[in-house]
Parts: C-alpha cells; structure tokens; sequence
C-alpha cells in the first residue's frame, strides 16, 4: 500500500511543479508533457519505494549458512 501512496504523492507533485514553472513563464500547460512528468515521476517512485522495502514473508538467510559458503580451500 505504501508503494501507491508513495508514487500517487510523488507524481502529484511533479504535476504540481510543472504547472508552476509553465504559469511562472506565462506560458500555457502542455498537458502531454505534464502526463509524462506525473507518470514517469509516479513510475520511478514506485521502483524506489520497491527496491528499499522488504517483504516480511521473505525469510532472510542467517549468516551461520552463508558462512558455510565459504568454509574450505579452493580446489582449482
């Protein structure tokens, strides 16, 4: 659920950072450029939030196992 807030919030503000800079030059809104922003704004937000979070279902390796990787010499 926090990846849906987190991109709609993210993607909000882009949109609203953009109308602000198009009415700050007198200039009119491109509403197609303003889609791009919001969406690819939203999009890149959501991966974030996505890669730092995570899962409690995911059982994490204790570190005895990993260290039972490397326990040995290498036989080339």
């Amino acid at each position: 659920m926090m990846i849906v807030i987190v991109s709609v919030a993210v993607a909000l503000v882009a949109f609203i950072l953009y109308a602000l800079e198009r009415k700050s030059k007198d200039e009119s809104i491109i509403w197609a450029d303003a889609a791009k922003f919001s969406l690819f704004g939203g999009l890149t937000s959501a991966g974030v939030v996505f890669a730092t979070t995570a899962e409690s279902s995911v059982p994490l390796p204790e570190i005895t196992t990993v260290q039972e990787m490397f326990v040995g010499s290498p036989s080339f």
